[in-house]
């Protein structure tokens, strides 16, 4: 069958060993459905990459051995295309050819099955060749019901396959792999674990590939480099993982790194602490795991060394035989016709026929055999020190937690805490983060631990924020994707400025068929499909065209939407802010002398403005208006916070360049007092801050070796900073 560029189910098979489906029992049913079925019998398996469409397909051939498979099923003769050796030949009537034979094939076997592994590679293929006719030809015998078709194909990729031909979507039934969730998860990749603890010869904690599947699961929106699907996205984290806990516990046993970080932990307690008698301990245990370990390595590099030596005597006595036998070849091809008697050349005959050689190539045959059976024995000793040594290691969360630290520069600390303890700590952080807004914090912290920890709606939490520019509606939402989930990039904000036009809810959602972008899908759901765990702020809200929040009842009453594919999309784990400016002007009336409002009475009449603004069943969707929020105008000691937080930041990030600033209260009181307009709030400060840090990259690059303190004033008159530097004394520094 291999010259036929057909791979046999079976054969196929045995390249992947001790294979097993696990989980997918609901999708696989279906599969065999629709193949069992009269009509529309061939199909067409779409999903993103990783996500197993290839194992659901080898699981059709794993079926046919159990004891209980319908004969429906074990009738079917499954059979690989082998694309890439087709393409390979180079020669489009070698190509055309070795399609004919392969159709002949498929043509005269009952129940034949094809499956294509990559099918946009194959049409692009064809097209590239200007053999597209062997589509229609193939599409021909399905739809004489001849063959079968089974055609894998990512999802990224599905609408440039369908409209290579247009009788696909009749005679294919097309079927959605979506990545599995839950315990089918978890069960799939326990048991992927499997062959990782096998190729890596150490053990797997469960628990690590617990914390696999929730670190790929919940930061997806990070560039990690696990761009697959699940359960891909958890074998590959446990995979790099591995590889590099490997390294190091070959490099320093994780027990002699840990009596290592103990005795440090003594030694930095100091001789008062009390503890020389556990250190002295601790000493004598390091220097006996140390000679240990150095007793492995040495057995090992010997074995490796005896290793080499023998495969490099073994490859020289087989160069010397190749060389023996050649010359004997050549002598009795030379051997004069007549010189030997008849009864002579019969007995060489037999003798060469039986394997009879001269002595030297016998010793050599013997020393190579010899040699091997050293080195077969020797591999046998290296693999059992390794597995002595790997029987004492163990795979576990915390590792899995390290190593997605490094590649996704989270800190450890935040990925080992649950989501009770993020939801613990959530008010504190938002009160770190925004100032001056306790009493929007205290409610969207409330409302935040409801939506995690109450009763689950599978619906997304959303929040309009209303209020003037610059107050910390924006911070709040940076904030929110931080606390939940451990990064700011987790926030994925839309300006609706540039959502104003009919069109513009094709940006979301995705392009109707036929129009230019529709394979592209929308940015709104790829980016919840890729990453369900995120803060997705809608900025301004009401510069939205009407049509998009028809989209946005949608997601807010069900949780769920679907693209312009007609895949779902499921937001029952986004947190949803909505911005709006409306409300401003009441915020900033709010105060305690005459004419001033109260904040509840700004509250009311922000929610007048809204009716008019916006429909009613659109602002009911804020858990019944409890979740708009107006927030404060911001006082001056906020202001005066938000800049000392900002020079804080300066000091911090130039800290190890031995430069400080120094800016008195009294004068950073006065250029808040000067600076801050209401109307504007906290958002042009910032600006005005990098001025003094100018001041500091411009002296930098004058002199790089500056250090010093940089005291900073501010003139009322022209409005700017003063500045005077203080440098240090470089021979005390």
């Amino acid at each position: 069958m291999a010259d036929n560029f057909l791979i046999t189910g079976s054969d196929k098979l045995a390249s992947r060993k001790n294979f097993k489906l696990v989980g997918r029992a609901e999708k696989f049913e279906e599969l065999c459905t629709i193949l069992t079925r009269m009509e529309a019998n061939s199909v067409i398996v779409s999903g993103p990459s990783g996500v197993g469409i290839t194992t659901l397909a080898l699981a059709l051939q794993a079926r046919k051995a159990d004891p209980d498979a319908p004969f429906d099923i074990v009738n079917k003769r499954l059979f690989w295309l082998d694309t890439d050796g087709l393409f390979g030949l180079g020669d489009n009537d070698a190509i055309v050819k070795q399609f004919k034979a392969i159709f002949a094939i498929l043509n005269r076997t009952p129940d034949s099955v094809l499956i294509v592994e990559d099918t946009l590679d194959l049409i692009d293929a064809l097209r590239n060749s200007g053999l597209m006719h062997i589509v229609n030809a193939l599409t021909a015998m399905v739809k004489a019901k001849k063959t079968q078709v089974f055609l894998e194909v990512r999802e990224a990729d599905l609408t440039q396959v369908l409209k290579c031909h247009s009788d696909f979507r009749d005679h294919f039934t097309l079927m959605d792999l979506t990545e599995p969730v839950g315990a089918e998860l978890e069960e799939i990749a326990l048991h992927g674990a499997k062959d990782l603890e096998e190729n890596y010869e150490v053990r797997i904690d469960p628990a690590a590939v617990k914390a696999a599947i929730d670190m790929s699961s919940k930061y997806r929106s990070l560039d990690t480099g696990l761009t697959a699907a699940q359960p891909a996205r958890t074998r590959t984290l446990l995979d790099r993982g591995m590889a590099r806990y490997l390294l190091r516990a070959h490099s320093t046993p994780p027990l002699l790194a840990e009596l290592e970080a103990e005795l440090a932990r003594l030694a930095a307690s100091g001789p008062a602490s009390g503890n020389e008698e556990k250190a002295a301990a601790v000493r004598a245990a390091i220097a006996r795991h140390k000679a240990e370990f150095a007793e492995y390595q040495a057995k090992i590099k010997g074995y490796y060394a005896a290793q080499r030596e023998g495969e490099k005597s073994i490859a020289h006595m087989e160069a010397q035989l190749r060389g023996l036998e050649e010359e004997e070849k050549k002598r009795h091809l030379d051997e004069p016709a007549g010189k030997a008697s008849a009864s002579d050349a019969d007995f060489d005959l037999i003798a060469r026929a039986s394997g009879y050689a001269t002595p030297e190539i016998l010793q050599l045959r013997g020393d190579i055999a010899r040699t091997q059976a050293a080195v077969d024995e020797n591999r046998v000793k290296y693999k059992a020190v390794t597995r002595e040594i790997n029987d004492r290691l163990l795979f576990t969360a915390a590792m899995v937690i390290d190593e997605f630290s490094l590649i996704s520069g989270i800190d450890a600390s935040k990925l080992k805490q649950n989501d009770a303890v993020k939801l613990l700590n959530l008010h504190g952080s938002l009160k770190r983060r925004v100032f001056g807004q306790d009493a929007v914090l205290d409610h969207v912290d409330r409302a935040v631990k409801v939506w995690r920890r109450g009763r689950r709606t599978d619906r997304p939490l959303p929040f309009l924020f209303c209020g003037a520019s610059g107050v910390g509606k924006t911070e709040v939402a940076k904030g929110l994707a931080e606390a939940l989930f451990d990064t700011d990039k987790a926030l994925n904000r839309y300006d609706m400025g540039e959502f104003m036009e009919k069109n513009d809810v094709t940006k979301l959602i995705g392009a109707p068929p036929g129009y230019d972008g529709f394979a592209a899908g929308g940015e709104m759901t790829n980016s919840v499909r890729a990453n369900p765990y995120q803060v997705m702020l809608w900025d301004e809200i009401e510069k939205a065209h009407p049509d998009i929040f028809n989209i946005c009842l949608n997601i807010l009453d069900d949780g769920r939407c679907r693209d312009n594919l007609g895949r779902k999309v499921e937001f029952g784990d986004v947190v949803m802010p909505m911005t709006t400016n409306i409300g401003a002007d009441h915020a900033l009336r709010v105060g305690t002398g005459p004419g001033d409002l109260t904040q509840e009475e700004a509250y009311e009449l922000t929610i007048r403005d809204l009716k008019k603004a916006f429909r009613t069943e659109f602002l009911n969707r804020f858990e019944g208006r409890e979740n708009i929020i107006l927030f404060h105008k911001l006082n001056m000691d906020t202001i005066e916070k938000i800049v000392f937080r900002e020079i804080s930041r300066i000091n911090a990030f130039y800290a190890a360049q031995s430069i400080e600033v120094r800016f008195p209260e009294a004068q950073l009181r006065e250029f808040c007092d000067k600076t801050y307009s209401p109307e504007i709030g906290a958002r042009g400060l910032p600006g005005r801050i990098k001025r003094i840090e100018a001041m500091i990259v411009e002296k930098t690059m004058a002199d790089a070796a500056f250090s010093g303190t940089l005291d900073i004033g501010f003139d009322a008159t022209s409005r700017n900073f003063t500045s005077s530097w203080i440098p240090r004394d470089r021979k005390a520094a």
